[in-house]
């Protein structure tokens, strides 16, 4: 083996055991977002970059007496991963678009990419695809595109708002502008600004940065029981200070990359082979250990005892959950008072979960054991809001009852808790009602 062959090998292989032992040592543990390296990973890529060291460096001996036979090879390998690529864009087209992730941001703590095609993943047997456009929220219009019609809905909340699992024709927002073009009103425009475990606090935060210049008329906030607990989670990391509001963390973090179709199909290899690469960005001096949504590391004092779920609202008396409650009601408040000074009329909706009204729906649900039995306390977040009906400025609408008096069936999915199509249909018809009976559309029509 030439000199410089033989060089290469023994440096590559003791810098490959100085990471063992740099590993073993527990040294890089800081780097880890939860304060512990993942040794399995971590050893399987020293292991794979030294068998590609030693690949290059035997290559690189032969180099002189096979470069042809290299150089074919290399064409070779090209055309072969270009046929496959074509060959999965064609089969699987939707391995070609980018896995549905978040990037943080200081700004609104996690946000999509603009202008990009997601793919959500499989559910129940249908392919999920989102689309955002330039604002980063899953719509077809664009702000000029939606400002030109006559009469603007802007609709936020959560997942459920989102349309988790379906596509976005299928959503509320989208179906409920739907209803109005079958009603003859095509002037009229539904704008979805729902985004995956948002908030009261979030909202308020994307009604500044965004959504005003969209200049809505009617803006909608579905309000859903995991919110309480979100709006106490996120406001640990929010400081508003005299520069503006900020989230812990990095601007904005970047996203995993992606190089196709072959690229999401060699998914299962991308800790090893990313690892090196995420370890130098991480040995930058201005690198913070954090996860990019952090939205299961849950925690929350009430009655001396520390919640690590969401729904702990379920096994508490309002008396020890009330100020939780006031929180989110004064993040609620803001949006509502943001609204008013642009003369927009706002409107706050307060949406049950499957077991609130059925004993039937969502029988298989994956996340049904984080609720556990506790039908004493599950209403209280509607006994809270409607307590405060008369003393807002704005309209509340409780859907308990909506839900409670359908016999339609199944408005909710098998195995998730989110709303199928036809829970979206029932919920933009409730929305519909809504807006009808405080006659906002005809209202804003006499401008």
């Amino acid at each position: 083996m030439p000199r410089l062959a033989r060089c290469l090998l023994i440096c590559g292989t003791v810098l490959s055991l100085a990471a063992v032992l740099l590993i073993s040592s527990g040294r890089l543990n800081g780097m880890s977002n939860d304060g512990s390296v993942d040794t399995y990973t971590a050893y399987q890529a020293i292991s794979l970059y030294w068998l590609l060291g030693v690949a290059f460096c035997r290559a690189l001996a032969k180099i002189r007496e096979f470069w042809k036979q290299y150089v074919l090879l290399g064409f070779s390998l090209f055309g072969c991963l270009v046929a496959i690529e074509i060959g999965l864009r064609i089969i699987k087209p939707e391995l070609a678009l980018r896995e549905f992730e978040f990037v943080r941001s200081n700004t609104q703590h996690h946000v999509l990419l603009p202008d990009s095609s997601y793919h959500l993943g499989q559910f129940e047997g249908r392919e999920v695809i989102v689309e955002t456009n330039q604002d980063r929220l899953r719509t077809s219009y664009s702000v000029n595109a939606f400002r030109k019609k006559a009469v603007r809905v802007i609709c936020l909340g959560d997942s459920f708002t989102f349309g988790a699992w379906l596509p976005a024709s299928s959503s509320y927002p989208e179906q409920l502008e739907a209803l109005y073009r079958e009603s003859g009103r095509s002037d009229i425009g539904v704008l979805n600004a729902g985004m995956l475990s948002y908030s009261p606090l979030l909202h308020e935060q994307l009604m500044k940065l965004t959504l005003l210049k969209y200049k809505p008329d009617v803006v909608t906030l579905m309000l859903d029981c995991t919110d309480i607990g979100d709006d106490y989670h996120y406001g640990l990391g929010f400081d508003e200070t005299s520069s503006g509001p900020r989230f812990s963390g990095p601007e904005v973090s970047k996203p995993n990359p992606h190089l196709g179709a072959l690229w999401r199909l060699a998914k299962p290899v991308h800790p090893s082979l990313l690892a090196p690469f995420k370890l130098l960005d991480r040995l930058s001096s201005n690198y913070a250990p954090h996860d990019p949504l952090d939205y299961y590391q849950f925690e929350i004092p009430v009655d001396g005892n520390i919640e690590d779920d969401r729904f702990f609202i379920y096994r508490h008396p309002l008396s020890e959950t009330r100020e939780f409650f006031d929180a989110t009601l004064a993040s609620i408040e803001r949006i509502a008072s943001l609204c008013k000074q642009n003369e927009i009329e706002f409107i706050l909706f307060v949406a049950p979960r499957y077991h609130h009204w059925s004993t039937v729906e969502s029988s298989s649900n994956w996340e049904a054991g984080t609720y556990g039995d506790y039908e004493s306390y599950q209403n209280e977040i509607f006994n809270y809001f409607d307590a405060k009906t008369d003393l807002v400025g704005f309209p509340i609408v409780n859907m308990l009852g909506d839900f409670k008096q359908t016999n339609e069936f199944p408005l909710v999915f098998e195995t998730d808790p989110h709303w199928n199509q036809a829970g979206n249909r029932f919920v933009a018809r409730i929305l519909k009602r809504e807006l009808d009976k405080l006659k906002l559309i005809n209202r804003l029509d006499t401008r």
